[in-house]
């Protein structure tokens, strides 16, 4: 029963929070029958809220024991089906007592159910899968070994992505790999167990790491961040060239994690090439802060002054009035959130989790308190007058945040006109230099995806190689 209320409340949480949760592979996860759903660990609290708005399947987590020590915390994740692990860095004798936790998983694997680990451990900031801990493949294992392998525990990589590690109304990725079978590596476990586990344990890393961007050599996490806001656009606006993908986030999410492999490559077989794009990339992200613009608005070189300034006014003249109503009703809640929220963490891979939390109570008592306004002014509102204000308030605020950032984005699209028609010479030598940058970035991606087709695994393919 806790766990039906608080799914209802966190897929209604999420979805305000989250400008859409995308999901990926969801059939992949049996609708019956064991299955453990192993998973890489961005952002600590929030992944479990989406894996678990993820799939149809109720989700009994495997959690570290450190979350228990508070009573209340102990009797809501009791009843939520969360079953606790004990790391030798927080107890002594671990060991021991996981010998239950292990039970408690092979006893629910055994009636079918659906257990959710997060075989990293812990959650970290940079874009890698870190080393996986062997206990999913050693909770599957056993559970098939005491049934004689009859069992059919299926383990489903799965990987998470989050357009943003902070930012309110981003997007969510879940991406469900190809399962694994463990009852097929009976043989093997009977020959070998530790050689077993140990292999079974690296395969499923792996193919997490196929569902997500994937940074191996962190020296190069800035190089490819760089490389991803100027080349990532221009790959996804290009005609001919086709990614994988239903949504524009997910082909992108793709890109990024091809941009990433591919980086890798170059690393290994052309490191000089890396340090060349890195210094031209660095000297067209100093004159871009020159300027105070971001490469997608220089990206769009037409844009005439005229033409950007009568959209400014037209945007302005027609939403204003809309998100002014917004703000007067929102600005102060959100701001207070994102205060509190700092206050409460500044670990980045829980500040989605804060914000969800914080943010639901104190816009619950904010629209509590306008609500209780908006009632002492029933005489004077009416009765249909107090309810489409109270209605007005959620939509009115998105409109509001949003509406902001276009002005903003309009204003920017403003100045690169204005720069167009005062300062040419300045401007063709930063157009100049992000098309030799382009025109590198396009020769390398020749040289991947040839060598990419050459191993059957090409991640993009174009019919026009001339573009």
């Amino acid at each position: 029963m806790l766990y039906a209320l608080a799914r209802v409340f966190l897929r209604f949480a999420t979805r305000v929070y989250f400008r859409r949760l995308e999901i990926v592979g969801a059939e992949e996860v049996p609708a019956r029958g064991p299955v453990i759903l192993a998973a890489n660990h961005p952002q600590s609290i929030t992944d479990a809220l989406v894996l678990g708005l993820a799939t149809r399947r109720v989700v009994h987590y495997v959690a570290h024991s450190g979350l228990f020590a508070n009573p209340v915390q102990r009797w809501l994740l009791g009843h939520a089906g969360v079953i606790p692990i004990h790391r030798p860095k927080d107890v002594g004798d671990a060991a021991s007592r996981n010998e239950a936790s292990f039970r408690a998983c092979r006893e629910l694997l055994e009636r079918g159910g659906c257990i959710g680990i997060f075989p990293e451990g812990t959650s970290r900031e940079e874009r890698r899968v870190q080393d996986f801990k062997t206990g999913t493949v050693r909770i599957a294992l056993l559970a098939e070994e005491k049934n004689d392998f009859a069992l059919g525990v299926r383990i489903v990589p799965v990987g998470l992505s989050f357009q943003s590690a902070a930012r309110f109304r981003s997007r969510v990725l879940a991406t469900f790999g190809t399962p694994i079978l463990v009852r097929d590596c009976r043989q093997e476990f009977e020959r070998d167990r530790e050689a077993t586990v140990r292999r079974l344990t690296a395969e499923l890393q792996q193919r997490v790491r196929h569902q997500v961007v994937d940074v191996k050599q962190q020296q190069l996490e800035d190089f490819i961040r760089d490389v991803e806001h100027v080349y990532k656009c221009e790959l996804l606006d290009r005609e001919g060239l086709r990614i994988p993908g239903r949504s524009r986030y997910e082909k992108a999410e793709n890109l990024s994690r091809e941009i990433a492999r591919a980086t890798e490559y170059f690393y290994e077989v052309r490191p000089e090439l890396i340090w060349s794009v890195q210094e031209t990339l660095r000297e067209y992200r100093r004159k871009l802060d020159r300027v105070n613009l971001p490469d997608r608005i220089v990206k769009d070189e037409a844009a005439s002054f005229r033409g950007q300034a009568i959209r400014w006014a037209l945007l302005l003249a027609v939403g204003l009035p809309v998100a002014m109503w917004g703000l007067t009703w929102n600005v102060v809640p959100y701001r207070l959130t994102g205060e509190l929220s700092s206050l409460v963490t500044r670990d980045r891979t829980k500040i989605h989790g804060t914000q969800i939390v914080v943010g639901a109570l104190v816009f619950g008592l904010a629209y509590g308190a306008w609500a209780w306004f908006a009632w002492e002014h029933r005489n004077q509102w009416g009765s249909a007058g107090v309810a489409a204000f109270l209605v007005s308030l959620p939509p009115s605020g998105l409109f509001a945040r949003r509406y902001l950032i276009a002005m903003g984005r309009r204003r920017q699209h403003l100045r690169w006109a204005y720069l167009q028609s005062t300062r040419q010479l300045m401007v063709q030598k930063l157009l100049k230099l992000r098309q030799e940058i382009i025109s590198v970035m396009d020769e390398a991606l020749e040289e991947y995806m040839r060598r990419s087709a050459s191993t059957d695994s090409d991640p993009v393919s174009s019919q026009e190689r001339g573009d």
